[in-house]
């Protein structure tokens, strides 16, 4: 019976979140004869915070304070920030297969390091927060106080760190994450657009 509950408390815990996961993004594109080219774009997303607008204060019929309650509101802030992506023709592709493409054996080792490192790191903060789950529910079940406390808050502790850690590694493989600079893909581009007989450019595109 323990350990049913055991394994419930740490399905609803976990189940609390919503947990990143380190896909790639789409490969597979082959060369088409098209130019390569850099493309900067602006990303445009938004969050929403609760913030600590005032005090209500309560008081008993002598006037005396008895009890106050902090006020909330929610803030939508709007962020914005400047990201590159490599194209084929019009067609946005990975960096994997653009630096296939234009040859570069170097930023492709890069980017191949970067992604594993991403699946890794997600991997072992999954890892991380269902250890620190069982251990905050195994807290839960232990009598002596200095126990109960350590394993509760390490546990608690190690959930939220855990889901940090899943949380980089998932958007390390976002398409506005990049292993190398923007001008090695630029010069990747130009390289291989000269063989190809054509010029490459650079495109600002902003949303």
């Amino acid at each position: 019976m323990m350990m049913r509950s055991m394994v419930l408390a740490v399905f609803v815990m976990t189940g609390c979140f919503v947990m990143p996961e380190a896909k790639a993004p789409r490969s597979g594109a082959v060369a088409t004869g098209e130019p390569l080219n850099v493309v900067d774009d602006v990303k445009v997303w938004t969050t929403t915070s609760k913030e600590k607008v005032g005090e209500t204060v309560y008081k008993d019929s002598s006037g005396s304070t008895i009890a106050t309650a902090d006020n909330y509101e929610e803030r939508t802030q709007v962020h914005s920030m400047k990201v590159w992506y490599p194209v084929q023709g019009a067609q946005q592709i990975a960096d994997e297969d653009f630096f296939r493409i234009a040859g570069d054996q170097q930023a492709l080792a890069e980017t191949g390091q970067m992604r594993a490192n991403a699946k890794a790191w997600n991997r072992r903060g999954k890892l991380t927060m269902l250890g620190g789950a069982i251990g905050f529910v195994a807290g839960i079940f232990i009598k002596q106080p200095v126990a109960r406390t350590v394993l509760m808050s390490g546990g608690g502790l190690a959930v939220s760190g855990g889901w940090a850690m899943a949380y980089w590694g998932a958007k390390q493989m976002e398409p506005e994450n990049h292993a190398v600079d923007r001008s090695i893909a630029e010069r990747a581009a130009r390289q291989y657009n000269q063989a190809l007989g054509t010029i490459g450019v650079s495109v600002n595109k902003a949303f």
